[in-house]
C-alpha cells in the first residue's frame, strides 16, 4: 500500500502543478496608431537671424487598451530626407489612452549659422513634411 501511495503522490502533484494554456491571457494584436497633420510650417527667416519649424500632429489610438511608444517624423530638409532623433527631457515614451488621442506639438526656433549660409541660401532653404509614425514600445 505504501508503494502505491508513494507512486501516486508525485503524479498527483505534477498533474495539479501544471497550468493549462487557458490560464494565461492572450495578448491582443494592436491596431496601428493613426496620425493627422494639423499644422506643418517652416519659416526660413524669422527676421532675427533664425528659422522656425512648427508642427502639430494628432495621433489616434483605436485600441481598447492604452499604448506607449515614440513618434517619428520624417521631413525633406532642402533635398535631404531625414528622421531626426528627438531629445527626451522627461520620459522617452508617449502614452495614449485607450480609444483616445495625443497631439504632439513641436515649435523650435534655431539660429542661423551665418558663417556658412548666405542670406540668399537662407531664403531658399526649406523643410517639407514627408511622413509621421507612432512606434510601439515593447515591454
Amino acid at each position: 500500500m505504501k508503494t502505491k501511495v508513494f507512486f501516486l503522490l508525485p503524479m498527483f502533484l505534477i498533474f495539479l502543478g501544471c497550468s493549462s494554456d487557458s490560464d494565461t491571457p492572450e495578448k491582443e494584436t494592436l491596431k496601428p496608431v493613426t496620425h493627422e497633420v494639423l499644422l506643418f510650417e517652416f519659416t526660413a527667416d524669422t527676421g532675427n537671424s533664425s528659422s522656425r519649424l512648427h508642427y502639430e500632429i494628432k495621433y489616434t489610438n483605436p485600441n481598447d487598451v492604452a499604448v506607449k511608444g515614440t513618434s517619428s517624423v520624417t521631413a525633406n530638409y532642402n533635398g535631404l530626407i531625414l528622421t531626426p532623433i528627438k531629445r527626451v527631457s522627461v520620459s522617452p515614451y508617449i502614452e495614449i489612452g485607450a480609444n483616445s488621442t495625443y497631439t504632439e506639438v513641436y515649435n523650435v526656433e534655431s539660429a542661423h549659422d551665418t558663417q556658412s549660409l548666405s542670406p540668399e541660401q537662407i531664403k531658399t532653404y526649406y523643410i517639407k513634411f514627408i511622413s509621421a509614425e507612432f512606434v510601439f514600445a515593447i515591454d
